[in-house]
């Protein structure tokens, strides 16, 4: 197919780290290249020419409409595309772009940009439409010394007619180190107060200017320049919306929290699909801890979608991002099942949304629906991250779950340490004793490629040779770990009952989760026995950890109900609460009928809110069926789930 009529038109100003990538994106979509250089240092003419682009020198005259327009005088085809040097466009069909060309009644064409923001590039991006592809008329030009436009121009034509184009370009300018390297804030800032001074009531600089604060995290700057805007934009101008989420945003973070939920509640009436806007309302109202309406939005988003071909958006607004938000808010309604699917749905618009899987992971274990997790672990496992990764491995591991980590174990991303010892993990827990099996773990010690594992290899070494008995080797290990973590030997007083300085509540946390994940019992139930009344709690450690403490031997159970009772709980605080709740799943997971003084219920009423009073009412559930087993029916909700609901108050 023939190279579509085009003319690139571009601006340039020491643009060497991306031009080369942005050309090369073009090859074989525009037949011709104009570059307005304003004053470059480094390399970009070399670049430029190289892809046989015309070049032509402009000194900055700090308005980049006018070095725009320059380089619009010297196009030759009859349409023109507008990228910047740090852009790039997708990989665009050519048939789509020629028949887009034929349009005799379209004048231009809305272009999708997908800015990518942060510190990686092509994670978390923002997007919006802007008139990039137009016709070449003379009567067509950029206003505006900044953030310059040619939609009014084609709209001041009286056939004049901008349609959307799915024609995506990618935008990595707003990446941290560009930011900072360019200064553009500090850019952007001058240019603008420099036309507001010519032209102080210009609606787009004056919006240009509250976005700039809104960006810096300026918010009180931002609310006071934005919310004036509201009495004179035009509803149906294509920043208006963007306007009302600023604002209302903005107030949000300046704690005027009225303002900003009466801005929210008028831009959802006025724009009821624009997702960005429902989230950050739900937001808003989650905070209010007023979850119904809460959840209405969230829904309401969630049925418009992906609508960042109408509105300027954020990734994952109207899907993955807000099914998780939608998810974290059943849960405090209670809706276990409806929060679960949300967050299924999340992984399923984004398998490596690793928000979502750390919701989801403990949800689904305390809820009785690991089978599910598994089967959604494998459908997704060769999309997973590293970083996703090491979340799910130490989940499975503090989990016990032998059939869901045997499927993580067959991640090919997984570094080679970490294989080796999910691998000796599954060897040796299917043994009564499996202390012979740690060849291959001692081995990898002399492998210098996993030097960075080293200790977390010898945690492994050391918690294993503590669950097979053999004190000597136990000892042996620890020495080892002490370079890398000097406060087990403390951990060691602790188990062999010597006197000495208590480990801290890290290394305590630490020890523990090793030991629970090897099935080393009588050192897990010893460390809590020692611990005696200092602050360490269970409830605090990772949640997949719930469902391996579950998951234990009854009379495991049963000594561990014994220690935390003989301790006097105290109840102070919400964790007092979900620490006593987990104490209550235990002890009816082994047989045991739970203990609470009355003192103690009344303090739980006061401290652990709703969570507290369902755990208390099957509490009295309980102890009726004891009284009368065959005429009370107890609780529905699962007691692990109570106890993740009242550790994350």
């Amino acid at each position: 197919m023939t190279t579509p009529d085009i003319t690139l038109c571009m601006i340039v100003k020491n643009e060497a780290n991306y031009l080369e990538k942005c050309l090369s994106s073009v090859q074989g979509i525009v037949s011709e290249i104009i570059i307005v250089d304003t004053g470059s240092e480094d390399n970009s003419k070399d670049i430029a020419l190289k892809f046989g682009a015309k070049l032509i020198d402009m000194p900055w005259e700090n308005d980049f409409s006018k070095a725009r327009n320059l380089s619009l005088k010297h196009a030759t085809s009859p349409w023109i595309l507008v990228l910047d040097a740090d852009e790039a466009v997708g990989h665009w069909n050519k048939e789509q772009l020629q028949h887009l060309l034929g349009a005799a009644h379209i004048h231009g064409y809305w272009l999708p940009i997908i800015h990518y923001i942060g510190d990686a590039p092509e994670a978390d991006f923002v997007t919006d439409h802007v008139c990039r592809l137009f016709r070449n008329d003379k009567r067509i030009i950029f206003r505006g010394i900044i953030h310059e436009e040619t939609a009014s121009s084609i709209w001041e034509l009286s056939e004049g007619e901008i349609a959307f184009a799915e024609l995506h370009i990618y935008h990595y300018g707003y990446l941290e180190d560009e930011l900072q390297r360019k200064k553009k804030y500090q850019r952007n800032l001058a240019l603008i107060n420099s036309g507001l001074q010519l032209q102080p009531n210009h609606l787009i600089l004056r919006y240009a200017l509250g976005a700039e604060y809104y960006q810096q995290e300026q918010y009180h700057a931002a609310a006071d320049v934005l919310l004036p805007l509201l009495a004179d934009v035009p509803t149906q101008s294509g920043y208006a919306s963007d306007i009302y989420l600023k604002t209302a945003y903005a107030l949000q973070r300046c704690n005027r929290q009225q303002e900003s939920e009466e801005i929210f509640h008028a831009g959802s009436l006025l724009f009821p699909d624009f997702t960005d806007l429902l989230e950050g309302y739900a937001a808003l109202l989650l905070e209010q801890n007023q979850l119904g309406k809460a959840r209405h939005f969230l829904q309401q988003a969630l049925k418009s979608g992906d609508t960042a071909y109408r509105y300027p958006s954020s990734s994952g607004s109207g899907t993955y991002r807000t099914e998780l938000l939608a998810g974290r808010v059943c849960e405090k309604l209670f809706l276990y099942l409806n929060a679960r699917k949300h967050y299924e749905a999340a992984i399923q618009f984004k398998p490596n949304y690793t928000d979502a899987w750390k919701q989801l992971v403990p949800l689904s274990l305390l809820s009785g629906e690991r089978l599910s997790l598994i089967a959604l672990t494998r459908c997704h496992i060769h999309a997973l991250s590293p970083i996703t990764l090491g979340y799910l491995v130490p989940a499975a591991l503090n989990a016990r779950d032998f059939e869901w980590l045997n499927t993580l174990s067959i991640a090919s991303q997984l570094p080679l340490a970490v294989q080796t010892i999910v691998q000796t993990y599954l060897v040796c827990t299917q043994q009564q004793d499996g202390y012979h099996t740690l060849a291959p773990l001692e081995q990898l010690l002399h492998d210098p490629s996993v030097l960075s594992e080293r200790s977390s290899i010898l945690g492994y070494l050391w918690a294993l040779s503590c669950r097979a008995g053999d004190t000597e080797s136990a000892m042996q290990w620890l020495v080892s770990i002490l370079p890398y973590r000097p406060e087990m030997l403390s951990i060691h007083h602790f188990l062999t009952g010597l006197s000495g300085i208590k480990p801290s509540l890290p290394e305590l946390s630490y020890a523990i989760q090793l030991l629970l994940q090897v099935g080393a019992w009588d050192s897990v139930l010893t460390l809590y026995r020692q611990s005696g009344s200092s602050s360490f709690q269970w409830c605090k450690l990772p949640q997949p950890l719930y469902y391996g403490l579950l998951e234990a031997p009854i009379p495991v159970k049963k000594q561990w109900c014994s220690i935390y009772v003989s301790q006097i709980p105290q109840y102070n605080t919400s964790t007092d609460c979900a620490e006593w709740l987990l104490y209550m799943a235990i002890a009816c997971s082994c047989g045991e009928t739970p203990k609470i003084a009355l003192l103690d219920e009344m303090a739980l009423r006061k401290i652990g809110g709703t969570t507290a009073a369902v755990g208390l009412s099957y509490y009295k559930f309980i102890l009726a069926a004891k009284a009368y087993p065959h005429g009370i029916t107890t609780g529905q909700i699962p007691w692990g789930l109570l106890v993740r609901s009242a550790s994350q108050i």
